[in-house]
């Protein structure tokens, strides 16, 4: 899955490049539209409207995953996961949603898209080296390190410019607003990164992806619509504008095809040059959020964007050695 079959023609390198691309352009187009929605409902808290907007957000994913799910079992297919695994992907689905889509949403609202997404990448990238170290045993190669210590430095720098973020997005920012802003980004990606191991391990084996997304998506939507009932109540749910349930549904479309897009370009393309497509996401929200939300453009934010791009490059690094020797034992 990490390396190009053998025998690929050019047509197949060109459906992964186009893949690849897609689904970094759909992250991307998500993240503006979860951006675009911060602020709106002034009736309601930051961190409920953050679990309203990771709600609606989920809905499309739930629904995706389900109808390949029926599709699976009407062609006789295993469509879901052996029951041994459904209480840990439940567990891996609270952390993903509510760390991670709840925490990145209530970021937005905190430092922006331009620190948010670059920071959140950043500490991906660490907690994913680490769990990975110790739950699958990934490999710690030279490479990997080098990326580790980038993203730490990228989490540094982009910490000394959520002060000029923070006070443009909230009237009165003192220091609990932006430690809890850069916190929320930090704690999206531990939980993203971690979740990830999971999700790896599950996929290693014969069960599909369609199995493990609908348990993490339904527990996400069950989870996050039961605290939303309770919350913030039907009615202020369904008084929602039209415009606002357009926006959080199309960032939850964006989501849904960026994710099974990026699968599909595991298979044609080596893990490195995916990393490397999904990598601008980093400057194009930077570039965005100054651009279209009107957030500060410091040398803090500049130069921690360059220090993401440049651990994801070197995180990369780490697969060509097994690339090489993967597709030289090929048939």
């Amino acid at each position: 899955m990490t390396s190009l079959p053998e025998g690929a023609n050019n047509d197949s390198a060109t459906l992964g490049l186009v893949l690849g691309l897609t689904s970094a352009i759909a992250y991307m187009a998500a993240n503006l539209g979860l951006r675009s929605v911060v602020g709106l409902n002034e009736e309601v808290g930051d961190f409920d409207w953050a679990i309203w907007v990771s709600t609606n957000r989920v809905l499309p994913v739930v629904t995706t995953a389900w109808l390949v799910v029926a599709w699976r079992r009407f062609r006789g297919r295993p469509a879901l996961p052996p029951r041994g695994l459904v209480l840990p992907l439940i567990a891996t689905g609270l952390m993903m949603q509510w760390g991670g889509n709840v925490g990145f949403q209530f970021a937005l609202s905190r430092v922006g898209l331009a620190i948010t997404v670059p920071l959140t990448f950043a500490t991906i990238l660490m907690s994913a080296a680490i769990v990975g170290r110790l739950v699958i045993n990934d490999p710690m190669t030279p490479s990997t390190l080098w990326a580790m210590a980038a993203m730490l430095g990228a989490v540094t720098v982009l910490s000394q410019g959520t002060q000029r973020a923070t006070a443009a997005m909230v009237e009165h920012a003192d220091l609990m607003t932006i430690v809890l802003g850069a916190g929320a980004a930090c704690l999206a990606g531990m939980a993203y990164g971690s979740g990830g191991v999971m999700i790896r391990r599950c996929v290693a084996g014969d069960m599909s992806q369609s199995a493990v997304i609908v348990v993490l998506s339904s527990t996400g939507l069950i989870s996050l619509g039961t605290t939303c009932l309770l919350r913030i109540g039907p009615e202020q749910m369904l008084s929602t504008p039209v415009d606002q349930w357009l926006r959080m549904w199309g960032a939850g479309c964006a989501t849904t095809v960026a994710f099974f897009a990026i699968t599909g370009a595991y298979r044609f393309l080596t893990v490195v040059k995916v990393n490397l497509l999904n990598a601008s996401q980093a400057a194009i929200a930077a570039i965005a959020g100054v651009l279209l939300f009107g957030e500060p453009n410091t040398i803090w934010l500049q130069a921690g964007t360059i220090l993401t791009i440049i651990g994801l490059i070197l995180s990369a690094r780490r697969d060509a050695p097994q690339v090489d020797s993967e597709d030289s034992r090929t048939n």
